[in-house]
C-alpha cells in the first residue's frame, strides 16, 4: 500500500465502500420481495449466493469499522493496511448477477393475487426507491454513455420520481394502479440492471464498445413513453389532485411599479413604534408582578399580526419588570422547533453567554435541561416563549422550571388559547384586542410621517385607509410602508384607498391583501430581494452581511460605476425595512443592520409567491425531498432537513443555479466524507451554501473546480487545512466562507482571483507572501477574516495587496515581542480586529499606524502598553473600541485630553488596568460622545476617570461578573450623574 495516501483519502474511500455495500444490500432487499410479488416462485441460486457474499463482506467491514474511532487504532498503519486490503477484496459488481436480475424481471410480467394491498404498495415503493438510487449513480458517472443517453435517462429519472409521489399517497383508488406501476418498474429495472451500462459505470468498457447499446436506448425511450402515457391517464383523476405539486422556477417577471427609494441614509429606529399598547402592557405587568407566589403562565393570545410579540417585548423590557425579576430569558418557538436548539436559545438569550455557546452545543438535552434548572433555581425569573403552536414544547421543558414560590412567571404568545389552558400553571389568557380607529390612524400616521402630522388634505383618506385595516397592526404598518413611498397627493391616495376594499381587507385576508399591495408597489429589484427571505428558516435572525452577499451573487443588485455593490445592497435592505416588510433584530455598533427577520405572515406570503412566480422552491424534511418532481430549469432550491435526508433523496437538478442547504437543527452539522457526486451534478451553480453539512475532509475537493459559474461558496469542514491552487479556476467567485476549526492555508494563486469580495475563514487562514516584483492585488476585496500573519514588514506588504478592504480581522503570529506595522495605507478600513497570543507578556517595541477612517477597533491578547493608547485615542472617526483579554498591560491608563472625539461604545473585558485616570480631572474634554460603557470580568480596577461622572451623553453602564470594588465605583458614577441631572442613565449589573 502507498502510505502517501492520506488518512482522509482512506476515510473517504472507506465511506464510499460502505455506501456502495449499503446500496447493494438495499437493492437486494427490495428486489427479492418485488420479484415474489410479481410472481417469481423461486429466486435463482446464483442471486441468493450473491446476496450472501455481499452480506458477509458488509459484516466483515462493519466489524472492522467498529474499531475506527479507537484513538490508538486510528493512527496504526497496520489497521489502515487491513482496511485497505478489505476494500480490495470487495469487488463492486458481479456482472453475471445483472443477467439474473434481467431474467427475473422479464419473467415477472403479472402480479399474483394481491392479499395485502398496502404491503404490495410498500414493496413497489421500496423497489422504486432502489431504482432511483441506482439510476442517480449512473447519471453521476462521467462516462461517455451518459452524454449519449443523458436526455432519455433524465426523463426516466423524473418518471420514477413521479411514480414515487404516486406511491406515497394513501387513497384507495391508487391501489388499482399497482399493477401498471409494477410493470413500469420491471421495464425500468431491466434497463438500469443492464450489464452493459454497469460495465461502463465501473469503467471496464466504453459505451461505444457495447453491443447492447442500441437495444438499451430503444427500450429506454419506450419505457419513458409508457410512463408518460400512465401519467396522462391519471392526470384527470382524484389521485393526482393530492400529489404535491412543485413548479419549475425561473427568475420572476416583475414590473417596475415604483422606483422611489427611501433616503439613502435612513436608519431603522432601534425600538418599534407602539400605539395602543400602554393599557394592555399595564394589565400584563400587573399580573406578572402582583400575581400569586407560585409559578404562573400568562398567555397572550390573538390572531396573527395583532401585535402579541410587540406587546411581550414592551413588557419584557419595562423597568418595573427588570427591577422585580432577577432573571429574564426569551426564546422564539415557531411551528417547527428542535428541543436542543431551543434550550441553547433560552440559555443564551440574556446576551451574556455567547462565549459559552460552543460549550452548550456539546451538552445533550438532559444536561441542558439541568443547566437551565440550575440557572433558574432560587431566583425569581421571567421566561417568554414567543409564537407557541403546540403544548409539546412546554411538556418537554416543564422539568427545568422550578417553583420556589418566588412569584416567577412565564409568558406564552400564541394564536390559540388552548395552548395555555392545557398546561400546568396555566393562567387566564390575556386576549389582545385590535386597535381602535383612533389608534389605527395614530399608528399609520407615525409610520408614514414620523414625528410630523398628516397633512390636513390627506387626513380623511388616512382615516379611511386605517379603518379598512380593521385594527391589525401588521396590516397597518405594511400599508404605511406603501404610503411612505408613493406621492402624497389626494388623487394617488384615493386610488390606493379604493384598492383597499373592506371586503378584501377583512378577517384572515386582511394582512394578506395589504402584503400583496405592498409587494406590487415594490420596485422590481426589491421584489426579488424580499422573496429571497423565503429561503431561510421561519423566524430566523439572518445576518445582514450574509444576506447582502447572497443578493449580490444572485445578480439582484444593480452595478453602478463608482459605488460598491455592498453599499447598494445595504440601500435595498434599508428600503425594505423602511417599508415595514423587514424588521431589525440587532443593529451594528458602528451603524447599519447586523441581523434582520420577517414576520411569520410575510414569510408565508414570500414562500407562496416565490413558488408561484417560479422564483424559488423550498423543501422541508424528507417527505418533501423524496416526492419532489424536479422541473427541468430549476433556478433556486432551498432545503431545510437532516443531512442524511438530503443525501438519500437523490435529487438531480443539473441546471440548478442556487442550492442552499440548512440543517434541521440550527448550529449542528451532518458529517459527510464524500460530496463528489454533488459537485459533479450541479455544474451550473452560481450560489452554493452547504454550511449545514460538515465535510470530513482536510482539503477542498478537486471536483469543486468544475463549478465554473460559482460566485458564492459557503462550506463547513471542521478539519480542512488546505485549499488547492486550482481553486483559481473559479474565476467568478466573489464570496468564500469556510467554517473550519483549523488554520487554513490559502494558495498563492488566490491573488489572481480579482473578483473576490469576501473571504471568511472562521478560525484563521494563511496567505503565502511572494517576494516577486509586480505583486498582484485583490482590488475588490471588502472583507477578510481571519488572516494569520506577523505584524511586521512582511505582514505590511501582504496588507498592501488588499488596498480597499473595509472589514479585517488579523491573528498576530508572534515571533518576537515587537509589533511594527503601518496600516495607514488601508484608507477604506472601517472595522479592524487584532488578536494575538501574548497573554501576560508585554510588547517591548510597538510601532503601529492605524488608518484615519477606522470606526471600530477590537484588540484581544495584544499586550499593548497603556502608554501607547494614544495611538488609538487620536483616531478621529473611532466609534467603537473593545479591549479584551490582556489587550493592555497592568499600568495606569491615563486618558489624553481631547482624545476619542467620536467614541460611542467602550468595552473593557478581562483588561488588566489598575488605575484608569485622565491627565486633567477638571477638564471636560474627554469622551464627548460616549453612550455605552461595558465592563466585563474586571478584577483589578481601583480607579475610574472622574469625567465619567459628568458626561451628558452617557446612557448605559453594564457591569458583568466584576468584583465588588468595580460595582462600587459604578454606583458612585450613577449618583454623580443624577446630581448632574442625568436621571435616565441605566446601570445593568450581572453576576
Amino acid at each position: 500500500m502507498d502510505w502517501k495516501i492520506s488518512e482522509s483519502s482512506i476515510s473517504a474511500a472507506l465511506d464510499a465502500q460502505v455506501q456502495a455495500l449499503e446500496a447493494k444490500l438495499t437493492f437486494l432487499k427490495s428486489f427479492i420481495p418485488f420479484a415474489n410479488m410479481r410472481g417469481t416462485a423461486d429466486i435463482p441460486a446464483l442471486l441468493l449466493a450473491h446476496f450472501e457474499v455481499v452480506a458477509l463482506n458488509a459484516a466483515r467491514l462493519s466489524y472492522m469499522c467498529s474499531y475506527w474511532y479507537d484513538a490508538e487504532e486510528m493512527h496504526n498503519p497496520q489497521f489502515y493496511s487491513m482496511i485497505y486490503d478489505q476494500q480490495q477484496k470487495i469487488r463492486a459488481v458481479d456482472f453475471h448477477v445483472y443477467e439474473i436480475y434481467k431474467e427475473v424481471l422479464r419473467a415477472t410480467r403479472s402480479s399474483k393475487s394481491l392479499h395485502d394491498r398496502m404491503m404490495d404498495k410498500q414493496i413497489l415503493n421500496n423497489f422504486n426507491d432502489s431504482l432511483i438510487s441506482c439510476l442517480w449513480e449512473l447519471l453521476c458517472c462521467s462516462s461517455s454513455f451518459v452524454d449519449s443517453m443523458k436526455d432519455e435517462m433524465r426523463i426516466l429519472y423524473a418518471g420514477l420520481r413521479f411514480l414515487r409521489s404516486i406511491l406515497r399517497e394513501r387513497q384507495q383508488k391508487m391501489d388499482e394502479e399497482n399493477e401498471k406501476i409494477g410493470a413500469l418498474l420491471c421495464d425500468a429495472g431491466i434497463i438500469i440492471c443492464s450489464p452493459s451500462l454497469n460495465r461502463v459505470k465501473e469503467g471496464e468498457v466504453s459505451f461505444s464498445e457495447s453491443t447492447e447499446a442500441l437495444d438499451c436506448y430503444d427500450m429506454l425511450a419506450n419505457t419513458n413513453v409508457h410512463i408518460k402515457h400512465f401519467k396522462e391517464q391519471i392526470s384527470g383523476s382524484s389521485i393526482i389532485e393530492s400529489i404535491p405539486s412543485f413548479h419549475g422556477l425561473r427568475a420572476p417577471e416583475v414590473s417596475k411599479t415604483s422606483s422611489r427609494m427611501l433616503s439613502k441614509g435612513k436608519m431603522p429606529i432601534a425600538h418599534e413604534v407602539m400605539v395602543g399598547l400602554d393599557d394592555e402592557a399595564a394589565k400584563v405587568i400587573e399580573r406578572l408582578i402582583w400575581g400569586p407566589e407560585q409559578v404562573e403562565i400568562v398567555p397572550i393570545v390573538g390572531m396573527a399580526g395583532l401585535g402579541k410579540t410587540t406587546l411581550a417585548k414592551k413588557v419584557y423590557n419595562d423597568s418595573s419588570i427588570t427591577y422585580n425579576f432577577q432573571i429574564r430569558l426569551w426564546c422564539t418557538v415557531s411551528q417547527e422547533f428542535n428541543m436542543k436548539s431551543l434550550l441553547i436559545q433560552i440559555l443564551c438569550s440574556n446576551g451574556k453567554q455567547s462565549r459559552m455557546d460552543e460549550e452548550l452545543k456539546n451538552l445533550n438535552e438532559h444536561e441542558l435541561l439541568h443547566k437551565l434548572y440550575q440557572r433558574l433555581k432560587t431566583n425569581r425569573y421571567l421566561v417568554v416563549f414567543d409564537d407557541v403552536w403546540d403544548i409539546k414544547v412546554w411538556n418537554e421543558l416543564r422539568i427545568s422550571f422550578p417553583d420556589d414560590k418566588k412569584g416567577s412567571r412565564i409568558i406564552f404568545t400564541s394564536q390559540s388559547s388552548n395552548v395555555a389552558s392545557q398546561v400546568e400553571y396555566g393562567g387566564k389568557p390575556h386576549y389582545l384586542r385590535p386597535l381602535s380607529e383612533k389608534e389605527s390612524f395614530e399608528l399609520l400616521q407615525k409610520k408614514v410621517f414620523g414625528k410630523e402630522d398628516c397633512p390636513q388634505a390627506l387626513h380623511g383618506l388616512g382615516m379611511e385607509i386605517a379603518e379598512k385595516c380593521r385594527g391589525l397592526p401588521l396590516a397597518l404598518v405594511v400599508v404605511a410602508g406603501v404610503l411612505a413611498t408613493i406621492k402624497h397627493d389626494i388623487c394617488v391616495w384615493e386610488e390606493f384607498a379604493e384598492s383597499l376594499t373592506s371586503t378584501t381587507v377583512s378577517d384572515a385576508e386582511q394582512c394578506k391583501k395589504s402584503m400583496e399591495l405592498s409587494y406590487e408597489h415594490l420596485p422590481y429589484h426589491l421584489k426579488a430581494c424580499l422573496l429571497y427571505f423565503a429561503a431561510f428558516r421561519e423566524d430566523e435572525k439572518i445576518g445582514a452581511k450574509k444576506l447582502m452577499c447572497l443578493w449580490i451573487a444572485e445578480g439582484f443588485v444593480e452595478i453602478i460605476e463608482g459605488k460598491r455593490s455592498e453599499d447598494i445592497a445595504e440601500e435595498y435592505l434599508m428600503d425594505l425595512i423602511g417599508r415595514n416588510l423587514v424588521m431589525v433584530s440587532e443593529n451594528r455598533s458602528i451603524g447599519g443592520v447586523k441581523t434582520c427577520y420577517i414576520h411569520d405572515l410575510i414569510f408565508e406570503f414570500c414562500k407562496g409567491e416565490a413558488k408561484e412566480k417560479k422564483f424559488l422552491q423550498v423543501l422541508r424534511a424528507y417527505v418533501e425531498l423524496s416526492t419532489f418532481n424536479e422541473p427541468p430549469n430549476l433556478p433556486r432550491l432551498s432545503i431545510c432537513s437532516r443531512g442524511r435526508d438530503f443525501i438519500e433523496s437523490k435529487l438531480f437538478c443539473p441546471y440548478l443555479g442556487t442550492l442552499l442547504f440548512f440543517g434541521a437543527t440550527p448550529g449542528y452539522e451532518f458529517d459527510l466524507l464524500n460530496m463528489s457526486s454533488l459537485f459533479c451534478i450541479y455544474k451550473h451553480l452560481n450560489v452554493l451554501n452547504l454550511e449545514g453539512i460538515n465535510l470530513r475532509l482536510k482539503e477542498l475537493p478537486t471536483e469543486v473546480e468544475s463549478l465554473l459559474c460559482l460566485r458564492y461558496l459557503a462550506l463547513t469542514a471542521r478539519h480542512m487545512k488546505f485549499i488547492p491552487p486550482s481553486v483559481a479556476k473559479l474565476s467568478h467567485l466573489e464570496t468564500f466562507c469556510l467554517n473550519s476549526d483549523a488554520t487554513v492555508s490559502l494558495p498563492d494563486s488566490i491573488w489572481n482571483m480579482k473578483k473576490f469580495r469576501h473571504i471568511r475563514v472562521s478560525f484563521d487562514c494563511i496567505i503565502p507572501f511572494s517576494s516577486n516584483e509586480n505583486l498582484s492585488t485583490l482590488p475588490n476585496l471588502d472583507t477578510l477574516s481571519t488572516l494569520r500573519l506577523c505584524l511586521d514588514k512582511e505582514g505590511e506588504n501582504i496588507l498592501r495587496r488588499i488596498p480597499n478592504v473595509r472589514r479585517l480581522k488579523i491573528y498576530n503570529r508572534v515571533g518576537q515581542n515587537t509589533v511594527c506595522c503601518n496600516m495607514s495605507r488601508l484608507e477604506c478600513l472601517e472595522s479592524l480586529t487584532l488578536r494575538s497570543c501574548i497573554f501576560f507578556n508585554l510588547l517591548e517595541h510597538v510601532e503601529l499606524s492605524f488608518p484615519m477612517n477606522l470606526k471600530k477597533l477590537c484588540l484581544e491578547n495584544l499586550g499593548l502598553p497603556c502608554r501607547k493608547m494614544s495611538l488609538i485615542e487620536q483616531l478621529p472617526n473611532l466609534e467603537v473600541l473593545k479591549l479584551r483579554d490582556q489587550s493592555t498591560d497592568r499600568q495606569n491608563w491615563e486618558l489624553m485630553e481631547g482624545g476619542f472625539p467620536k467614541l460611542r461604545v467602550l468595552t473593557l473585558e478581562f483588561a488588566n488596568i489598575v488605575e484608569w485616570t485622565e491627565t486633567d480631572p477638571d477638564s471636560d474634554d474627554y469622551f464627548p460622545c460616549l453612550q455605552q460603557l461595558k465592563l466585563q470580568r474586571i478584577f483589578n480596577l481601583g480607579m475610574m476617570p472622574a469625567c465619567l461622572r459628568s458626561i451628558s451623553t452617557l446612557e448605559t453602564i453594564e457591569v458583568s461578573f466584576c468584583r465588588g470594588s468595580v460595582k462600587f465605583l459604578v454606583r458612585e458614577i450613577e449618583e454623580a450623574q443624577k446630581n448632574y441631572g442625568n436621571e435616565n442613565l441605566k446601570i445593568i449589573i450581572i453576576d
